[in-house]
């Protein structure tokens, strides 16, 4: 797989269609054999609260199957449903940066399989409109789009805060749009809404949403190039093994340490 990835958290928005490498499929009808999982790591979230999915490819069968492993969000070729009750709605919008993505087949191993973790942060008030159950379901497209792979639904639970946790909800409301606010989109050039999440973090940060605000914080700093800012934000982070996108800390952790390297050389 080969992705061309823009600047992080830059709004760029352009028609997608997904891109293939040219290599033909082996086989087709193969692709519906493979056995795509979506789970995500709690059964309940706050209104708003980022929602960590994981999205995993398998092949359960006892013979090899072609698939590929193009499973991230704004790719073309992943797919999310939302079931409020009346039956599952495309989310049409997933992100707000899309990636021009070449997938290339790949052979699956019985056995093997694939995975990446996704956040689904963007207009979550439209998306889950209010507290309640809710189902998510994901569908996986395959090169060429004449196949697709269905996962089975998960069900959500979105919970109405209270005490600390609904100051910090009517904070987001008062002070930003809901819809983007843990998207971090505004607060890379805007020094306004970079100050209303760092007051977020200062005021908020025995809540539950602190974790979520904080990993959102270093990924700004870090777009804004202020490596040391966001490090310290993201070693804290790295503490907490329970946290939802504790495999993106990471991530960023090493990015930073390289980004550091490049400074020091003559």
């Amino acid at each position: 797989m080969r992705i061309c990835k823009p600047l992080l958290l830059v709004a760029v928005l352009f028609v997608l269609v997904p891109q293939y490498s040219g290599r033909p499929a082996v086989e087709s009808g193969k692709f519906k054999d493979l056995t795509l999982t979506l789970a995500t790591p709690k059964k309940s979230y706050l209104v708003l609260q980022p929602i960590p999915l994981v999205i995993t490819l398998k092949n359960e069968t006892n013979e090899p199957l072609e698939g590929h492993g193009v499973l991230g969000f704004g790719t073309g070729y992943l797919q999310l449903y939302v079931d409020r009750g009346k039956g599952p709605e495309e989310i049409s919008q997933l992100t707000l940066m899309k990636r021009a993505v070449y997938a290339d087949p790949r052979e699956f191993k019985p056995g093997e399989e694939v995975s990446t973790t996704e956040r689904l942060n963007l207009k979550l008030n439209e998306v889950f409109p209010g507290p309640g159950t809710y189902r998510l379901q994901a569908r996986l497209v395959a090169i060429g789009g004449k196949e697709i792979v269905t996962s089975k639904p998960i069900k959500v639970e979105i919970v109405a805060p209270d005490g600390l946790d609904a100051h910090a909800l009517q904070y987001i409301r008062e002070h930003d749009d809901p819809a983007y606010f843990f998207t971090g989109i505004k607060a890379v050039k805007d020094p306004e809404k970079l100050q209303v999440l760092e007051n977020f973090n200062a005021i908020y940060s025995q809540s539950g949403y602190a974790d979520d605000a904080s990993f959102l914080l270093g990924q700004v700093q870090f777009a804004r190039r202020d490596y040391q800012k966001a490090r310290e934000l993201f070693e804290k982070l790295s503490r907490k093994s329970d946290f939802g996108f504790a495999g993106e800390v990471t991530k960023f952790l090493k990015m930073i340490e390289r980004e550091e390297k490049k400074k020091e050389r003559p």
